[in-house]
C-alpha cells in the first residue's frame, strides 16, 4: 500500500482528546445504569401485554375446552341423543367405562325416535 492510499484514523483515536472520550464513556456508563434500574411500575408495565396476552390465550382454551366437554356432557347425560350414531357412541362409551348409566339416560338412548 502507498502512503497516499492510508486511511486516517487518527480522528477516532481516544489518545488525542482524552477529556472528551472520558465523557463519552461516563455517558454510556449512565446510559446502561439508568436502563438497568428497575421498579415495580417499571416492570409492571414491560410485562403487561404478555401478561394480558398469556390470560387472554388461557380463557380462550378455557372457554374451548368447556364448549366441548358440555357438548359431549349433554350427549352422554341423553339431552340431544337425535341420529343412532350418537346412540351407538353412548352405549360404546358405557361399556368401555364400565359405567351405571341412569334411567333418564337409557331411556334417552333406547326411546323413541322419529
Amino acid at each position: 500500500m502507498k502512503e497516499e492510499e492510508r486511511v486516517d484514523l487518527s480522528a477516532i483515536d481516544p489518545a488525542r482528546d482524552a477529556a472528551r472520550w472520558e465523557r463519552r464513556i461516563q455517558l454510556v456508563v449512565a446510559r446502561a445504569v439508568q436502563a438497568r434500574r428497575w421498579t415495580v411500575a417499571g416492570q409492571l408495565s414491560s410485562w403487561a401485554r404478555p401478561a394480558l396476552a398469556l390470560a387472554a390465550a388461557a380463557a380462550l382454551f378455557s372457554w374451548m375446552g368447556l364448549m366441548l366437554s358440555v357438548q359431549r356432557e349433554s350427549v352422554s347425560t341423553g339431552a340431544s341423543v337425535s341420529t343412532p350414531e350418537e346412540a351407538v357412541w353412548m352405549l360404546s362409551r358405557w361399556a368401555e367405562g364400565g359405567e351405571q348409566p341412569s334411567a333418564r339416560s337409557l331411556l334417552s338412548v333406547f326411546g323413541e325416535r322419529e
